[in-house]
Order: C-alpha cells, then structure tokens, then sequence
C-alpha cells in the first residue's frame, strides 16, 4: 500500500470517527438536557426523583432506539436475510446484557441504578445504532 492510500484511508477512518463523536454529543446532550431538567423540576434529587427522570428519558430514548432497529434491520434485509438475522440476535443479545448487567449495578452500587443503568446504555446502544443506521 503506499503513503497516498494509507493516508487517504487514515483521514476517511478519522472522519468517520469524528462524525460518530459529533452524533453521542448530540444525541447525549439532548438526552442529558431531558434529564437535568426533569430533576431541576423537582427541585430536589432522592432516589425517587432519579427513578422518574431516568425512566422519562429512557423512554424517549427506546422509541429513538427502535425507530432506528426498524430502519436498520430492513436496510440490512434487503442485502442479506443471514445478516438481518444476525442483527436481531444481536439486539436480543443487547437487551439481556442491559437487563443482567443493571440488575447488578442495582444490586450493588444503589437502588437508583435500577432506572439510571439502562438509561445510560440505551443512550449508548442509540448511538451505536446510529452509526450502523448511518452505513
């Protein structure tokens, strides 16, 4: 490979990787803004405040989430039913990891983690398959 190619192909993965970076900003921020405002509502933060809020958020964040499955998994249909296949197994897979993982984090960080664990991985699950709906 020469110097012109690997430099051409190292600024093409830089740029994609700073359009991925640009997208988690946007879409954490307006998530994150979601969240802060329904606790500044509140007025005070408890456990109970960050259940509501988290679940408020989260909510918003899952229809993103499946808008985004359903756009994916049919583009990816069209190419290969394997491949289709693949990606719903690997959102099934995803899902339980969230469910197991938050449990834990539940069990052992603090209760809020309950409602505040899969929030955080959906916002991130929604940027990885924002980049994928991306391709």
């Amino acid at each position: 490979m020469s110097f012109k190619n690997f430099t051409f192909i190292t600024l093409t993965m830089l740029l994609l990787s700073l359009s991925s970076i640009n997208s988690w900003a946007e879409s954490n921020s307006k998530y994150d803004a979601a969240y802060q405002n329904c606790v500044t509502k509140a007025g005070i933060i408890n456990n109970a405040v960050v259940y509501k809020c988290s679940e408020l958020v989260s909510d918003m964040v899952k229809k993103e989430m499946n808008k985004l499955y359903k756009i994916i998994y049919k583009n990816i249909s069209v190419r290969s039913k394997d491949d289709a296949n693949k990606f719903e197994q690997s959102q099934k897979a995803w899902l339980k990891y969230r469910k197991s993982h938050c449990e834990l984090m539940g069990s052992y960080v603090g209760s809020p983690m309950y409602s505040f664990c899969p929030m955080r991985l959906n916002k991130l699950r929604v940027i990885e398959l924002t980049e994928l709906a991306e391709q």
